[in-house]
């Protein structure tokens, strides 16, 4: 048996169904998980041959948008660890598609930005992220009601949250 390639991983992957009743097929978290991944699967696989982790293309996709931002910043828009972030940067750094600097008034601060390559890299793969997506989502209908209910959700949880941050600190 050869390596565990995310292509043989989805081809021997046996889909297992929540019970309609169950925890699972109610519980929100599951439910857009899920989503993700299936919606997500063709994409990875473009992501492995092009040779780019999906840690790496975050980071890019967040670059390509935002251009020069800070490692916090950045791994908190890349929805990863600073820690996973920090070794994206490295073997992207490597690879000539981003550029680390220290900060203008603080050299503790690491500031990223992406390169002409980095930007052509991710040029491309946005093209194909949004053609598999358009594909996938083909017969799903309109579903701007529903991406704006998420964006609304999203917002509301974060609120939330830095409510529950902010209140902890003042108890804490």
């Amino acid at each position: 048996m050869g390596p565990l390639t995310l292509d043989s991983y989805e081809s021997n992957v046996v889909p297992v169904t929540a019970d309609a009743s169950g925890f699972l097929d109610g519980y929100l978290p599951y439910l857009l998980r899920r989503a993700d991944q299936t919606l997500s699967a063709p994409f990875y696989a473009v992501l492995n041959r092009y040779g780019v982790a999906r840690s790496e293309w975050r980071v890019l996709a967040v670059l390509a948008e935002s251009g020069e931002v800070g490692v916090v910043d950045l791994a908190n828009a890349a929805l990863s660890p600073q820690p996973t972030v920090t070794h994206a940067l490295r073997r992207l750094e490597e690879r000539g598609l981003v550029v680390r600097k220290h900060g203008p008034d603080d050299r503790r601060q690491r500031l990223v930005s992406i390169t002409p390559s980095g930007t052509q890299l991710a040029t491309t793969l946005t093209a194909e992220a949004k053609a598999l997506e358009a594909e996938q989502l083909a017969g799903a209908g309109d579903l701007t009601d529903l991406i704006d209910r998420l964006r609304d959700l999203t917002s509301t949880l974060e609120a939330a949250a830095r409510l529950r941050a902010a209140t902890a600190d003042r108890t804490g």
